[in-house]
């Protein structure tokens, strides 16, 4: 033999028989069995394992005494013909006696003494010629039988007939053989005599069949009949017996004669089957006609009842099942409810016997059929109520037996198939019983193993018409964990179970049990055993395993050695990744669980690999049992019912992480889901299943697969609908709730339409939810629609959940609670017992909870309501959202009570219009409007691919709602959280890192209006530097002078922002060039420059001016200081004199710097397209620039410049010979380049665009700017002459019409107008109103000028007042006529008719007054 071979290691097989193995030594006297068949191989093998297992130490008797009735029977012949055979015919007899004696199991005893019984017949039938060898073997045995029955008193009770049927035979066939053994026949009579007798008297310890006849309500007759009937089984017919048994005993002979009286008398099974005899006979009675089988079934339930009469329990049973239709039948319309109560009634007396369990509920199934088949609502109604409170088998786990099976109530499965059946029957009927279904299991669990094959009920239910209890339907089916279509461990699942027991060589007790456990006894317990496992490993307490595990494997468990220190030194440091909650564990990628096993310390690669096999155990688990979307997307791929582009679609959403979108595409696969589930075409089911038996723990299983569409449809729909929900949350989440605007009420609304989708996919009705919808719907279009009317619709959303919730989940199970949870309460697994459900019970009516037991109902009550709630589909997220929204929005009422304009502001707020990224179309927010017109002309250079730096804008959205924003700090936390996130994609682009030294990203702040303020406002550049950011960037070659250079840029617009004076800056600046001997500032070098900006520095900190070094901070202070220069002195005087309006506000860019100011190779300028002295409209670009500098110092003017071209330099007369054309040919080409583009190809008007390069070729360029250069027209209006009088006089600005200035009274009417034009004919008349139409011609024309507050420039008035050759503004908002009395007013000052006020129809601009008019020239500015 190979050497190899020798040493090769144990199977797996060979590993579980050496696990059971040991090591059994067989006596010598029993060995002589095997010496008699030993030349019979199959009867040797089979004779061994019997003499092993009677001497092993954990003797199976069951098993036993069937392998022994095998041989000593079914293999007579071989043991009796060989020379020997008497001595093995004696052996057999010893292990009987042996069995009887020793065997702890009444029933494992009986069995022993009829097998031994029946093999004593074989013995007498089969010996042939040697039966008179074989009569030695009857009188020891007789002998030890009788003696038995006397120290055992029932062990014959049940013998009688086995003993009479021997003694039969015996005188039969064998009396004259038998003749010539007085002695066994003596021991013969006194084994009858013992036999009968204890027969007899065991009948005295069962009830009387004499009196199970009610005599309530029944005739003399009736009663005679029953008693002449059962008369042979009554106790009084029993007691003749004894007397006649004792009589026989005392005066017969030991002699054939004296046998044969024996047998004359009835035995147990005679009388037993008497029952079956009366039953029949009651059906056939004429005193019952009319009611012969409910006669017949109260007998019958009666019967069942008595533990002797065990033996033909399973007969009576079925009788009971033959005579319930028939009954039902029978009796009349009137009464047959009154029947059903009573049947249930008779159940229940008899469910007290547990043994009978399965045979009852054999009964219920088919009384069900029954009254389903009679097609009458009100008697299913009683029936089902009647079977509520009958009550359910729960599974009663208790843990793993010695034999390694799961200790379980085997009634559970059974009774959940036969409810299953019943509600499949008509499940439009049967939602009281669906109702009391889902109670049981969600009170006290469900336990279904992988080899219950429950799936094909579900296939059953799914395939009859369910539409009508869709919902209830669901909230059942969710409830069991067997939506799989391989059974048992099969896949990946056995891959890794294996694996991970073979890394220990199958040496870890524990891991070998759970291994066995996934294999054989596969079910969803396993789930909670892993979760135990990690656990223990985390801890080391052991009781977390006491519940999974036998105790022979309990107690083999170590907290401490080879299998655990490793394991647990992983595990605690796992447990604290995820805060002791072992389900986090599911949310773990391959990739992470690795990376988080693998960077533990202290434990080996085999520990670490059995700790990643473990975790990926619990997923496939838990995912196989749970409704969980872990590889959710896997499982739709492999479902074959969904289309595979709508999954690629999804697989496409998600990763640009639009939960929205995605959540369409996953309802809508819900949809047709739903849509294959209710479909009327039946489907059929195909399975593949093996079955094998594991010899290490000898249980049955199986394996393979299960299909069928409907229930693969459902069980995916219960995974989308787990991921659905996450997707809702995240959906939620991606809303900021902190705060709410109309803009996130936009959200809301189109997000609760998806809630109301899933609602209807639950089968719910949501027509109410809809029409309180469709309120928002139309409170969006409405502009002045209160927050106080949102919250009351939003609380009539709320009140609209609730009555779902109330109606689907509270009192679709009302009625069915008090009767489960009192069943519960009382600890009877099949309700109340009979005594308090007397017959006529009105189930309908609620049952009135014990005062002591009020708190465990209402315990039961919560935890239920709660548990089916939080499971529904939809249900519960839009609750949490619904209320979320109400209390955001009433805390924003309660904050801003005070200052409801604040609050409108909030509202009309739209915070994803607050940011626009420069380098990404937003079509939402790229205009003019929000982003302003510089940024708007940026991204249009950025489309044209030209080199823009990257950015983003904070739009004129932050400006309207300004106060709201910075005044919320929810509002304005968010805002912070959307620049941020902006930032990290400037860093992601740019490779540098805002706020680090090594590699600082700097960023420039500037404004950004529609309407253009030239040098009006606040530009910051080189946000984000510090003395620390400029000493790091200046290590850098080409920083280490622009790096202190900026850093001085940036503390001087700091400190002026702050209040302090230029010139300051402008002295120490001065100083510094005295003290180089410098005339220009790029010629400081680097340590001079860092010098001047620390002098800068020192000189603010002087004046008490705080300098932000956190870079964040420092972006924050410069986005508002920008918003804030808005209504700066400056910018307000300059919008007055261009008659703009403050609303207009102004847009933040921010951008990343770029430096003009590294070298002399760099620079800044801006350029005009063309010449802006000329009258050409060709492409020649003249303007400024300067190298060494940032782009601030070119628009201020506070540099000498240089020209762009060599023309423009000849032209006008530039002393230095230096020009943008000659010294940087590479940027000058580019910029014609660009200017010919924008102009010639894309149709611009001649453009002003300011520009940086960091280098001298064109990659270096980038602009900064572009507009519109500012055009002229020379047409004259009247304007009014201005003053500080005007000045104050100033009310507003409407829209200008037509004409320019005029002055003149105030009038309201016609009556008005004449008496001003009588007493002051040369005094122009202004006529004021709140708008005009048609009709007011006549009367504008007797006027001078008009002024309306409303109206825009296509409205009546702008039309008509220049046809009429008036002088008109409309539009101005701020103005509220109050025409009847005569009088209007703006901002608190009233103008009353004859009031001089003053118009210009040119800008719109409205005074108070009279005021000196002139003739200077107004020019239209185009921006």
């Amino acid at each position: 033999m190979d050497t190899n071979e020798k040493t090769r290691p144990l199977t797996a097989l060979e590993i579980n028989l050496e696990r059971t193995r040991a090591v059994v030594d067989i006596p010598e006297k029993y060995r002589r069995l095997l010496d008699v068949v030993k030349n019979h191989y199959g009867v040797s093998k089979r004779t061994e394992e019997l003499l092993v297992e009677l001497h092993h130490p954990f003797v199976n008797w069951e098993y036993l005494l069937a392998q022994l009735k095998t041989l000593s029977i079914g293999d007579f012949y071989d043991f009796n013909t060989h020379e020997d055979g008497l001595s093995a015919l004696k052996t057999f007899a010893d292990i009987y006696l042996a069995v009887i004696t020793s065997a702890g199991d009444e029933e494992v005893k009986d069995y022993a003494v009829r097998y031994c019984f029946e093999y004593l017949n074989t013995v007498l039938s089969g010996s042939g010629k040697l039966l008179e060898r074989n009569t030695a073997l009857f009188l020891p045995l007789f002998r030890s039988l009788a003696d038995l029955s006397r120290s055992q008193g029932q062990l014959l009770k049940k013998s009688s007939g086995y003993v009479k049927a021997v003694a039969r035979r015996m005188m039969e066939n064998h009396g004259d053989t038998m003749r010539h053994h007085v002695p066994i026949l003596d021991e013969v009579n006194r084994l009858l005599f013992s036999a009968f007798k204890s027969t007899y008297l065991y009948w005295l310890t069962q009830p009387d069949p004499s009196q199970w006849f009610s005599t309530d309500g029944e005739t003399r007759e009736d009663r005679d009949a029953y008693r002449e009937l059962i008369s042979p089984l009554s106790h009084e017919h029993i007691r003749k017996l004894i007397a006649r048994l004792e009589d026989l005993h005392q005066n017969a002979a030991t002699d054939a004669d004296g046998l044969a009286r024996y047998l004359e008398l009835p035995d147990h099974a005679q009388i037993a089957n008497g029952y079956l005899v009366i039953a029949d006979a009651l059906e056939k009675a004429g005193a019952f006609e009319g009611r012969r089988y409910l006669v017949k079934l109260h007998f019958l339930f009666k019967m069942v009842g008595v533990a002797g009469l065990s033996d033909i329990h399973n007969t009576g049973l079925i009788e009971i099942n033959r005579c319930l239709g028939r009954a039902l039948k029978e009796e009349s319309d009137r009464n047959v409810n009154d029947l059903v109560r009573e049947i249930f009634r008779l159940l229940k007396k008899t469910v007290l016997q547990n043994q009978y369990r399965s045979s009852i509920l054999d009964c219920i199934t088919t009384l069900a059929k029954e009254i389903f088949e009679l097609n009458r609502h009100p008697l299913v109604d009683t029936f089902i109520e009647e079977l509520a409170a009958f009550g359910f088998q729960h599974p009663d786990v208790k843990g793993s037996t010695a034999e390694w099976q799961i200790q379980v109530n085997p009634a559970h499965i059974q009774n959940i198939r036969s409810w299953l059946e019943i509600i499949s029957r008509k499940p439009r009927w049967t939602k009281k019983l669906l109702s009391a279904l889902i109670i049981n299991l969600k009170l006290k669990g469900v336990f279904v193993r992988d080899t219950d094959l429950l799936q094909k009920d579900i296939s059953r239910l799914l395939n009859a018409d369910i539409l009508p209890a869709y919902n209830l339907v669901k909230q059942l089916l969710r409830i069991f964990p067997i939506y799989f279509t391989e059974i048992g461990a099969e896949g990946e699942l056995r891959t890794i179970s294996t694996a991970v027991d073979e890394l220990s060589a199958r040496h870890d007790r524990l891991i070998y049990f759970l291994r066995k456990q996934s294999h054989v006894e596969s079910n969803s317990r396993l789930v909670p055993f892993i979760e135990d496992i990690f656990r223990y490993w985390n801890s080391g307490d052991k009781p977390f395993l006491k519940e999974h595990l036998p105790e022979e494997v309990y107690g083999e468990v170590q907290a401490a050695g080879e299998y655990f220190d490793g394991i647990h030194v992983i595990f605690d440091s796992l447990f604290q990744k995820i805060h002791d909650d072992v389900p986090k564990l599911l949310e773990w990628d391959r990739e992470k669980i690795s990376k988080e096993i693998n960077s533990v310390a202290g434990a080996g690669e085999r520990e670490k690999e059995r700790a990643e096999l473990m975790i990926r155990f619990y997923q496939l688990i838990y995912n196989k049992y749970f409704h969980q979307h872990i590889d959710i997307l896997k499982d739709l791929e492999t479902s074959c019912l969904l289309d595979l582009r709508k999954i690629r679609s999804l697989k496409r959403s998600l990763q640009k992480k639009d939960y929205y979108k995605s959540l369409i595409i996953v309802l809508a696969m819900l949809a047709v889901l739903k849509e294959k589930v209710l479909s009327s075409q039946k489907t059929d089911y195909f399975e593949n299943i093996y079955y094998k038996r594991h010899i290490a723990a000898g249980i049955p299983s199986m394996y393979g697969t299960y299909r069928e569409e409907k229930f693969e449809a459902m069980g995916l729909t219960f995974r989308l609908e787990s991921f659905a929900t996450m997707l809702f949350e995240r959906l939620v989440e991606s809303l900021n709730l902190k705060f709410i605007t109309k803009s996130t009420l936009m959200r809301i609304h189109e997000y609760l339409w998806l809630y109301i989708k899933a609602l209807e996919l639950e089968g719910l009705a949501t027509e109410g939810l809809v029409s309180k919808l469709r309120y928002i719907t139309s409170a969006l279009q409405i502009r002045q629609f209160s927050i106080d009317q949102y919250i009351d619709i939003f609380q009539f959303i709320a009140k609209g959940i609730q009555d779902i919730t109330r109606d689907y989940y509270i009192d679709a199970h009302r009625s069915n609670l008090p009767v489960i949870i009192g069943q519960l309460i009382d600890g009877d697994g099949w309700g109340h017992d009979a005594a308090s459900c007397p017959t006529g019970t009105d189930l309908k009516s609620v049952p009135v909870i014990a005062p002591k037991d009020q708190r465990a109902f209402y315990q039961y009550s919560e935890n239920f309501v709660r548990s089916i709630i939080a499971s529904a589909f939809g249900l519960q997220v839009l609750d949490n959202f619904v209320n979320a929204v109400i209390r955001t929005l009433s805390a924003e009422l309660e904050k801003f009570k005070d200052d409801k304009q604040i609050l409108n502001l909030v509202m009309a707020y739209i915070p994803e219009l607050a940011i626009s990224t420069l380098y990404k179309k937003n079509r939402d927010a790229d205009n003019q409007i929000l982003i302003g017109n510089k940024a708007y002309m940026l991204k249009e250079l950025i489309s044209f691919n030209l080199a823009v730096p990257p950015g983003f804008i904070i739009t004129t959205e932050v400006f309207r709602g300004y106060e709201g924003v910075v005044g919320y700090k929810h509002i304005f936390k968010d805002l912070r959280r959307r620049v941020y996130k902006e930032i990290k994609e400037l860093e992601r682009i740019t490779g540098k890192t805002f706020g680090d030294p090594r590699n600082p990203l700097l960023l420039s702040v500037r404004s950004g209006a529609t309407i253009s303020l030239p040098g009006m406002m606040c530009s910051i550049l080189n946000v984000g530097i510090s003395e620390t950011i400029a000493e790091g960037l200046a290590q850098k070659e080409d920083y280490r002078w622009a790096a202190w250079d900026s850093y001085r840029r940036f503390l001087q617009t700091w400190a002026m922002f702050q209040g302090i004076d230029r010139n300051i800056f402008d002295e120490i600046m001065k100083s510094y060039k005295s003290r180089y001997a410098v005339a220009k500032k790029f010629q400081f070098n680097p340590e001079q420059m860092k010098k001047l900006a620390l002098s800068y520095k020192e000189a603010i900190v002087k004046r008490g001016i705080r300098i932000l070094d956190n870079p964040y901070r420092q972006l924050q202070h410069a986005i508002l200081d920008v918003f804030a220069s808005w209504n700066s002195e400056q910018a307000r005087i300059y919008r007055r004199q261009m008659h703009l309006s403050d609303e207009w506000g102004t847009a933040v860019i921010v951008q990343a710097m770029v430096f003009g100011n590294l070298n002399e190779h760099s620079g800044s300028g801006v350029i005009f397209t063309r010449d802006p002295k000329g009258a050409s409209q060709d492409v020649a670009i003249n303007g400024d620039f300067i190298f060494c500098v940032q782009g601030d110092d070119i628009v201020s003017g506070l540099v000498e410049t240089f020209p762009i071209s060599e023309k423009q330099r000849i032209a006008e007369k530039r002393e230095s010979l230096i020009s943008l054309e000659t010294k940087f040919p590479e940027i000058y080409n580019e910029l014609v380049r660009i200017a010919e583009l924008l102009v010639y190809e894309k149709g611009f008007n001649q453009q002003e665009i300011e520009f940086t390069f960091e280098n001298d070729t064109k990659r270096g360029l980038y602009i900064l700017q572009t507009r519109d250069m500012v055009q002229r027209e020379t047409d004259k209006v009247r304007t009014f002459v201005g003053g500080g009088d005007l000045e104050r006089s100033f009310l507003g600005i409407g829209i200008g019409v037509s004409g320019g200035a005029i002055s003149g009274r105030a009038v309201y009417s016609e009556k008005e107008i004449e008496h001003f034009r009588e007493k002051e004919p040369e005094t122009a008349l202004i006529l004021i109103r709140p708008d005009t139409v048609p009709d007011d011609v006549g009367i504008i024309l007797k006027a001078d000028g008009i002024l309306t507050a409303r109206g825009g420039g296509t409205s009546h008035a702008a039309v008509t007042i220049p046809q009429l050759n008036k002088v008109g503004v409309v539009g101005f908002n701020k103005l509220h006529v109050y025409e009847s009395q005569g009088y209007s007013k703006v901002d608190g000052k009233t103008i009353r008719g004859g009031d001089f006020i003053s118009i210009d129809g040119w800008s719109g601009a409205v005074y108070m007054g009279k005021h000196e008019i002139g003739a200077d020239e107004s020019y239209k500015i185009v921006l």
